[in-house]
């Protein structure tokens, strides 16, 4: 015990004079709470607290018996944000930090970079499933402000009941991150969306290949709100079909939306979208069978389990709702979202249990055996959350539930996009073998709106596009609407409410259209055979006067 008395305090002595003394450095002090708690504090939300004890800065709670944190959560704050233990501020420049500390519990924490008053905002996130014993943790982020305080660390404690134990905090400055990944993009996308073909014409003659749709699918949220014979509806349709061949509902098939009332599904709502996608060519997925969101009213919804004694019905209802939807949308929709944002919205797992998470795809995989069946959650690939969202598909996975497809949703809120932490992200959750589709990306806070300029948002997109389009584990990009007037983000569509294009609509187009796309006019060698390399998909080809079709994969 004397030995780690004195590491602590020769930790500390050299934190705090590296703190003093270094302006540019960024250090934390007493990350190992060797002088007691040392600024360190437990903050729990007076609107809604929960019920917790701690003790921080005590002797035997850290690493090996030296001085670490301790916290005991009995009963959930009313936010899950609404515990947090938070360590003393530091001083940052403006650029990346690791995060760096040791933990163990039988709880998830979320580690999280944001600002000061007034809006506290979110810089960066990343979420851990604890172990009982000690293991290290780490998040890269970047401190966008330079100062003292400006940029401030603290860990979500409040997820779920439990406990956990901390220490060994520390901030370090990094070096420049990869730039060469996203250089070589496109040299990746050649490899990865390119294939050869040959088309049979007579010897000596002119053929000509030219993609009108990429075989990868990129899609969009849908809105209908209008009659079928509305002007505007129309228009809607239209501008959708020239930017997009792949399609989600946004609200339409939600439970509480699609069965407002027990038993009376609006299946002549939904069909519109089946219609529209059908005479498109367009495959159609559905968001979601299940969201356990307390807010939109869903709370009010009958099959919500308000407290645990309901979750036997609750199982039941929701057995019903997938044996029912998939078998009637069965060849319609060709993928689902089984479980929507399971690592945030966790009000149904900690009253009824995670088995249900399971069940829904097993039942889902039995009603429709042919159905790509998705997880589907936020902040892990836009931000850090990633290890804890891996954790949570392993362990389903080693259960042998039926999972085809990671869902990431990447609504970027405020952050910039950074091609290598996208990598490092999307190569964590590539382990795993199965493909990731990005299912709702945008850019834009819901209680800000756009914060960059148009010609920002058209950059950030063309960053995000190229990046999703040439990792290999990724199977399509769906965007969470185009359209300022059906945007959840105020000005977070491409198109303007006056149906003008942004600088990031022309930005999209031209890259699925002009960048990313074959048109070539070849001779036919003395066997008759022309040879292309192009992009996978659908191609009109022109041979000895006649145009057909033909579909590379």
């Amino acid at each position: 015990m004397k030995s780690n008395l004195f590491k602590n305090v020769m930790k500390s002595a050299v934190a705090v004079a590296a703190f003093a003394g270094a302006a540019s450095a960024a250090v934390m002090s007493n990350g190992d709470m060797s002088y007691g708690d040392g600024g360190w504090y437990l903050w729990n939300n007076p609107n809604g607290p929960a019920k917790v004890e701690s003790q921080i800065g005590v002797m035997g709670l850290g690493i090996d018996g030296s001085e670490g944190a301790k916290v005991v959560v009995t009963e959930l704050p009313k936010e899950w944000w609404g515990l947090q233990l938070q360590p003393p501020k530091f001083l940052a420049d403006s650029c990346y930090y690791i995060l760096r500390f040791k933990a163990k519990g039988n709880m998830p924490i979320n580690a999280n970079v944001q600002g000061g008053p007034p809006d506290y905002r979110q810089k960066e996130s990343a979420s851990f499933k604890l172990t009982d014993k000690w293991e290290s943790y780490e998040m890269k982020f970047l401190a966008d402000q330079k100062g003292y305080g400006v940029n401030n660390v603290t860990f979500h404690v409040g997820l779920q009941k439990g406990w956990m134990q901390m220490d060994d905090v520390e901030i370090e400055k990094v070096g420049e991150l990869d730039t060469v990944w996203y250089s070589e993009a496109p040299s990746r996308i050649d490899s990865l969306r390119k294939k050869d073909f040959t088309v049979k014409a007579a010897p000596g003659s002119k053929v000509s290949v030219k993609l009108v749709r990429h075989d990868f699918p990129f899609g969009t949220a849908l809105a209908f709100y209008g009659p079928e014979k509305d002007s505007t509806e129309k228009w809607y349709k239209e501008t959708a079909k020239k930017y997009f061949w792949h399609a989600v509902t946004e609200n339409q098939f939600k439970w509480p939306e699609y069965e407002r009332k027990k038993g009376k599904p609006m299946k002549e709502e939904m069909y519109r979208y089946v219609k529209f996608t059908q005479d498109n060519g367009w495959k159609l997925r559905g968001h979601a069978l299940y969201w356990a969101h307390q807010g939109y009213g869903f709370d009010k919804h009958y099959s919500n389990p308000n407290k645990p004694k309901q979750c036997s019905d609750f199982g039941k209802y929701l057995k019903a709702r997938i044996d029912r939807d998939l078998k009637e949308y069965k060849g319609k929709i060709t993928e689902y979202d089984v479980w929507n944002e399971p690592i945030h919205e966790m009000y149904t797992a900690n009253t009824c249990g995670w088995n249900y998470i399971d069940s829904a795809f097993i039942w889902a995989h039995q009603a429709d055996p042919e159905a790509k069946l998705y997880i589907n959650d936020y902040n892990v690939v836009s931000a850090g959350e990633t290890d804890r969202y891996v954790t949570l598909i392993k362990d389903m996975l080693s259960r042998k539930v039926p999972i085809h497809g990671i869902g990431v949703q990447c609504h970027f809120g405020t952050r910039p996009v950074v091609p290598a932490l996208i990598k490092e992200r999307l190569d964590k959750l590539a382990a795993l073998g199965l493909p990731i589709k990005v299912t709702e990306l945008d850019f834009g806070a819901w209680d800000k709106g756009l914060t960059i300029s148009e010609e920002e948002q058209a950059s950030e997109y063309e960053k995000a596009l190229t990046s999703f389009f040439s990792h290999p584990a990724v199977n399509g990009v769906v965007m969470w609407g185009f359209w300022d007037n059906r945007h959840w983000v105020q000005k977070g569509g491409i198109i303007r409410a006056d149906g003008s294009e942004k600088p990031a609509a022309k930005k999209i187009y031209d890259l699925w259209h002009k960048t990313w796309t074959t048109e070539q006019t070849v001779t036919a060698d003395e066997n008759g055979v022309a040879k292309f390399r192009g992009f996978k998909g659908k191609y009109k080809v022109t041979a000895d006067g006649k145009t057909t079709d033909l579909y590379v994969k």
